[in-house]
């Protein structure tokens, strides 16, 4: 007699994984449906403009705004006391090692956190919103290749993750690095709405943005690559075997990668808009 994680080429996550991913799913499809409605009953007859003259691709990524800010709170709210305070008890249902990589708590209602909702819960809510995302862009070029590599990736790993019980403390920190998104969609909805890209609206979310991005995107990535080298690599080997620690080490890099090469383009704008204000300023 079969079952099914006999079939399967590696084990079934978690329900709580399960429940997370269908929620994320609903959350994105519900609120992109509820964007075009908040629009055209919210938004003023220039702004609405604006948004219809928009052209496929742009409107799509206009309608991801809304998901995108939702999830991003989601994902904030959930994490925030996992990720500063951990899970506050020593539980039967969290492995003990020298490496926390191995730590994972697969309960679905924990006694700890903000909302109480176990952290595989959140995974399940990370890659149900990044599966939805890419089946809903009209194509993978409107998305953006480096979108769609990083939401791949990221689905790839997670639900691995999910499925040998690993790496819950750095999905945390990195699910928290939804920090830096509220304030990039803001940028975006001041340019959708007619603001001046060097106007100060626009200007001081930008750097709001830039300074969010680098805190909680950047600027961990040293020691997490510096831990998974000389500690976390051999854990994670050692738990589920070497095929495991090379998919995990290619998604660290692929993500160091992407994140890394966002924030050098940031960086360039930055210094770009800096040189326009320097003849500004002496002509003054």
């Amino acid at each position: 007699m079969f079952s099914a994680s006999s079939l399967l080429p590696v084990p079934i996550p978690p329900s709580s994984f399960l429940y997370g991913f269908i929620g994320g799913a609903i959350s994105y499809l519900s609120s992109r449906a509820l964007s075009p409605l908040l629009t055209s009953t919210l938004g003023s007859s220039s702004f609405q403009r604006n948004v219809n003259s928009l052209d496929k691709a742009k409107r799509y990524h206009y309608h991801s705004l809304l998901p995108s800010t939702i999830h991003a709170l989601i994902q904030i709210i959930g994490t925030y006391s996992f990720v500063f305070y951990g899970s506050g008890e020593e539980s039967s249902s969290l492995s003990s090692s020298s490496s926390s990589v191995l730590s994972f708590d697969e309960r679905t209602i924990v006694p700890y956190g903000t909302t109480h909702l176990g952290p595989s819960i959140y995974m399940g809510i990370f890659v149900g919103y990044l599966v939805t995302d890419v089946i809903c862009a009209p194509s993978l070029s409107s998305m953006g290749y480096p979108f769609v590599l990083h939401h791949v990736a990221a689905t790839i790993c997670w639900t691995y993750c999910a499925c040998y019980r690993v790496m819950q403390p750095v999905a945390m920190l990195l699910q928290f690095n939804e920090l830096s998104t509220p304030l990039m969609n803001l940028r975006q909805m001041l340019l959708t709405a007619g603001y001046d890209s060097s106007g100060l609206s626009v200007t001081v979310s930008s750097v709001a943005f830039f300074v969010a991005f680098g805190m909680v995107r950047v600027a961990p990535l040293p020691s997490l690559v510096y831990n998974w080298i000389f500690r976390d690599y051999e854990a994670i080997r050692s738990a589920i075997g070497l095929g495991g620690a090379i998919c995990l080490s290619l998604f660290f890099a692929v993500n160091a990668l992407l994140q890394c090469g966002w924030f050098c383009i940031m960086c360039q704008k930055l210094m770009g808009m800096v040189a326009k204000e320097k003849p500004k300023a002496k002509k003054s």
